[in-house]
């Protein structure tokens, strides 16, 4: 906890210097997307290297510590690969890499010489069931966050030549037969789709015999628990700057805040702000259990944060009226990155249907 704490301290005082509402402005109108400068800062401070052992100049971070970034991450809405590279792409790396691979790749997750996204998402069809076949990988990806920018891909897909059992393979967005479209998702990070006509592939090969379907569904909880943690940094930002801004307003000379209906709606949204905060903690610790108690703990918590963090945000849009929906007022691209988070590595559908099925 202590060092979740140092953490999260040092992570807030780096964005409020570095990260501002204005400063974020600039790289959300640069045509990359995000900063090459803040990536590397990230890798100074030891962002990067959060998930990684010590013996490999790692943190070796817990959840809580990891949650603790990703609080800031959702107060300050910053726009690197910070969830796509450094928790699920690090830890399937982690978990899926042989010995050899872990050791080429590693250091430069560290230092930030390479981002990596994970392509996991099928086109809703089902025609792009992705399949390798003699170390030629065929197929397609839909929705790919950090897609764009990428220096590596992660992929699952079936092995033609293994049963059709899913595995994970490394590709090269530059390599021949990758095609990618890129765009911005509404809250302004980068995505792509992706198509795959034979390109070559490098599998990661495990040292041990765990399966792929096991460490996707491992990497999946963790972006989950992620997902609370970024939204209840998120959650307490829109919390404090709508009472701020019921404490300032005025209307037919009263100041807004003195409404007996409002003050209640801001104590709703501060208890949903608690609640968020109870059941983050409990995803958090939930990644250190069993595989099936697991999945229950984080998929019931991603589910409730989901819908609670969208009726604060929407509490929060209405009560700041007009001003809540302008480009210039921070609320409305809070209101966009939860919207956004909602459907990204599990849907909260997909979390709460989860939930249910894991209660039978």
């Amino acid at each position: 906890m202590e060092a979740a704490v140092m953490l999260r301290d040092s992570a807030q005082r780096y964005a409020a210097d570095n990260y501002s509402f204005l400063q974020r402005r600039a790289v959300l109108c640069d045509p990359a997307g995000w900063s090459a400068d803040a990536w590397k800062a990230y890798g100074e401070l030891g962002w990067l290297a959060l998930r990684l052992p010590e013996e490999q100049g790692g943190l070796n971070a817990d959840a809580l510590a990891i949650g603790a970034l990703m609080e800031v991450v959702g107060t300050r809405l910053l726009m690197e690969p910070i969830l796509a590279s450094v928790i699920v792409g690090t830890g399937l790396v982690l978990s899926q890499g042989s010995g050899a691979q872990r050791e080429r790749l590693l250091p430069g997750l560290a230092d930030g010489s390479m981002k990596l996204a994970f392509a996991h998402v099928q086109v809703a069809d089902g025609t792009g069931t992705c399949e390798v076949l003699d170390g030629r990988l065929a197929g397609s990806k839909i929705a790919v966050l950090h897609g764009d920018i990428a220096d590596r891909l992660i992929v699952s897909a079936a092995d033609a030549q293994g049963g059709g059992r899913t595995r994970l393979y490394l590709v090269d967005p530059g390599a021949a037969g990758v095609e990618i479209m890129r765009y911005r998702l509404v809250d302004g990070r980068g995505a792509a789709n992706l198509s795959f006509a034979g390109a070559a592939v490098e599998r990661l090969d495990p040292d041990h015999s765990g399966s792929a379907e096991a460490a996707i569904d491992e990497a999946l909880d963790h972006a989950a628990a992620a997902h609370c943690a970024e939204a209840l940094g998120i959650v307490r930002a829109l919390v404090s700057t709508t009472c701020e801004y019921l404490k300032t307003r005025k209307q037919f000379g009263r100041v807004i805040g003195t409404n007996q209906a409002l003050q209640h709606r801001a104590v709703d949204m501060f208890l949903l702000q608690e609640e968020i905060a109870a059941l983050t903690m409990a995803a958090q610790r939930a990644l250190a259990r069993p595989a099936v108690e697991r999945a229950r703990t984080i998929s019931g918590a991603r589910a409730y944060v989901c819908q609670a963090a969208r009726h604060v945000a929407n509490e929060a849009v209405q009560m700041h009226g007009g001003l809540g929906l302008t480009e210039e007022l921070d609320v409305s691209h809070y209101f966009r990155r939860l919207m956004v988070n909602a459907t990204l590595f599990g849907s909260r559908d997909e979390h709460f249907t989860r939930y249910i099925a894991s209660a039978a």
